[in-house]
């Protein structure tokens, strides 16, 4: 067996009965799975027992290969060498996938925990469900309400694509190598109502990447602090009064659905063509 390496974040969920727990958290049964960070295979196992297919992704060359050789005999398991970073369910190796939408499930490094999440949100349409396990800090800030020490640019970017709610808590002690944090699978769930155009989406988050640059000003000042919203603080300081809220309000205050609102708002007075409804 090849030892986990640190350089990539690795640590295998080793206790069974939590293994078992997450496969049927997991709830694959007829479905396509999409398992980011198969490693060595042991949830791949448990998840193929009842998907149509599991689509064992995984970047180690090593564990790859390991993958390969451990399901060279099931049909329906099918290792992807991939850096799921970079995920692209349009490839051609997704191919079973590409009139069905998948279930995206695995034990993500908690390096790339971010990283892995924002290349999924840009391919929702794809995806049915996401069932991910990472360090439990950053399970927090995705659930994250306002006014909590938690919440702030990750919650609102993920929270304004999906309802996330936390499905299990892992303790620390059912990993090998035992890592120095507790970890938690949540489950996020696209939200039913499209998005504007990806476009309209990528000038939200730039809102809220402004509004959480500075989070111990108000919004208005933080706001100002940006080259993108600089000569928009007055406007946001009328929404904000118009909409109930004081202009003195500090961005994590501020819920997902209100800045969805001030960001609609703002966008029509800016004169952007493509504000629509997010929700």
């Amino acid at each position: 067996m090849l030892e986990p390496k640190k350089s990539l974040g690795q640590v295998f969920l080793s206790d069974p009965n939590l293994l078992e727990k997450v496969a049927e958290l997991a709830e694959p049964g007829g479905r396509i799975v999409v398992e980011v960070g198969a490693g060595d295979g042991r949830l791949t196992e448990l998840l193929a027992r009842d998907a149509e297919v599991v689509y064992a992704v995984e970047m180690d060359a090593g564990l790859y290969e390991q993958l390969k050789e451990r399901f060279g005999g099931s049909p329906n398991v099918i290792p992807v060498c991939r850096d799921a970073r970079e995920l692209d369910l349009t490839e051609a190796v997704f191919a079973l996938a590409s009139n069905k939408k998948v279930r995206v499930v695995g034990n993500l490094p908690y390096c790339s925990f971010v990283h892995i999440l924002l290349a999924l949100m840009g391919q929702l349409e794809r995806i049915d469900d996401i069932r991910v396990m990472g360090q439990r800090e950053m399970a927090e800030r995705l659930m994250a309400a306002p006014n909590t020490p938690e919440y702030g640019r990750l919650s609102v970017t993920m929270q304004a694509r999906t309802a996330v709610r936390r499905l299990l808590t892992v303790p620390r002690a059912a990993f090998w190598p035992r890592p120095n944090v507790d970890s938690a699978v949540v489950a996020m769930t696209p939200r039913k109502t499209p998005f504007a155009s990806k476009e309209t989406l990528k000038q939200f988050d730039e809102f809220v990447k402004a509004a959480f640059a500075h989070r111990r000003k108000t919004l208005i000042n933080s706001l100002s602090q940006g080259e993108a919203f600089r000569e928009r603080g007055e406007a946001v300081g009328r929404l904000l009064g118009q909409s109930g809220m004081s202009p003195a309000c500090r961005p994590q205050e501020i819920a997902v659905d209100e800045y969805v609102s001030l960001f609609e708002k703002l966008a029509c007075m800016a004169g952007y063509h493509e504000a629509k409804k997010l929700y």
